[in-house]
């Protein structure tokens, strides 16, 4: 139980406390008041609702705090023994810690596994600021969490293995630094020198390692490239059991922003032209409705149906020119590389079947406009 637990606890014990000792004393004082006997517990009611609702509202604030402290606990760095260079630059011997002089004196001895351990630690540092990066930016562009799920697993274990040769590497250094401060230095220092070639190493080798997960990562990218492609190419409005659902006004307008920054003045334009498109079969859509009440005899229910099948060739239009754009900018705004082949691929993709796309979702609209379609008149009642 942690102290603003502690605190909670206090606050409802003395609260129920207090809530109980007055209604005692307010069913004592109450006899002295002018007062008819059968208002006075009414009274008395009213007086220590008002009383725990004013408590109730402090107990709600405390607790959000207490919460709070719990979700934000204070830790500690996870590699605070690691030291760079230029903390330590003119400071003399008295000012550092221990691991500082450990580090200094590993720089000046042994400056290639410093230089190697200080690049671990960098890449380790770069990673957690990723995570935390993309963490932050998920959120907002929640069709493409199942792509960042795998880039994000994939630099996790990444995460784990440079993190696991970092404390083996640093537990090797304060071995020897221990022995060497308390014990025969010049038998800890010959000692060691063997063991610093195997330590560069075995950080170099778990560094190189790493290219099978940026080729993993890349793969996971090239897939999604295609899938879009893939989307972009077929007209076929997806099943309900794909679960697409069109792109919300923020999302949208976030891209569009991304677009005007790149200068992809053909993707706006199409966009724009989609919007305006929407628009108008809305409208025509409302309209036919409207007239579908005012005159129910008349057999308009296929004119409907393709104004509203117009209408969902449009948002898939608009859906799949979207996805594959927010997939490009989503990985440039996290910093992750693109696959220079597969992404110039892409944007190829996305200029051809523009107009093939526009071209469809305009047939769409002309079927339904062309919808009329007279029934021969009955002659001599026939």
């Amino acid at each position: 139980m942690g102290f603003a637990d502690i605190i909670f606890l206090f606050y409802i014990i003395l609260g129920i406390l207090g809530l109980y000792l007055l209604w005692q004393w307010l069913l004592g004082y109450i006899t002295h008041l002018d007062v008819a006997p059968e208002k006075r517990g009414l009274i008395t009611l009213v007086v220590v609702i008002l009383a725990s609702l004013l408590w109730l509202s402090y107990a709600f604030k405390l607790n959000h705090w207490r919460q709070n402290t719990a979700a934000n606990p204070v830790t500690t760095p996870h590699h605070s023994d690691s030291i760079l260079a230029e903390d330590m630059l003119n400071q003399p011997v008295e000012n550092l810690t221990e691991e500082q002089k450990l580090a200094r004196f590993e720089q000046e001895n042994f400056p290639d596994l410093y230089d190697n351990r200080t690049s671990l630690y960098r890449d380790i540092k770069g990673l957690d600021a990723f995570f935390v990066k993309i963490k932050q930016f998920a959120p907002s562009v929640p069709k493409q969490i199942p792509l960042l799920n795998r880039i994000y697993q994939s630099r996790q274990d990444t995460h784990k293995r440079y993190s696991q040769r970092y404390l083996e590497v640093s537990q090797q250094l304060r071995n020897f630094w221990v022995h060497y401060s308390t014990g025969n230095s010049e038998d800890a220092l010959r000692k060691f020198q063997p063991v610093v070639a195997r330590l560069i190493k075995t950080i170099q080798q778990t560094r190189g390692d790493d290219l099978d997960n940026q080729a993993k990562q890349e793969q996971y990218i090239i897939e999604a490239m295609r899938v879009a492609e893939t989307m972009l190419k077929s007209n076929k409005l997806p099943t309900a059991q794909q679960g697409l659902t069109s792109y919300k006004l923020d999302n949208r307008q976030r891209i569009m922003e991304w677009l005007h920054k790149t200068g992809s003045n053909n993707v706006i334009e199409t966009l724009t032209m989609l919007t305006n498109q929407r628009a108008h079969i809305f409208q025509q859509i409302q309209t036919v409705k409207n007239y579908m009440q005012r005159y129910p005899d008349l057999p308009l229910g296929r004119t409907l149906q393709l104004w509203q099948t117009a209408l969902q060739h449009n948002l898939y239009a608009e859906y799949r020119l979207l996805y594959a754009v927010e997939m490009t900018a989503t990985l440039q705004q996290l910093g992750i590389e693109l696959p220079p082949k597969q992404s110039a691929h892409l944007e190829a993709t996305i200029e051809v079947q523009i107009p093939i796309i526009l071209k469809f979702v305009n047939d769409m609209v002309t079927q339904a406009e062309e919808a009329y379609a007279p029934t021969p008149p009955k002659v001599n009642g026939r």
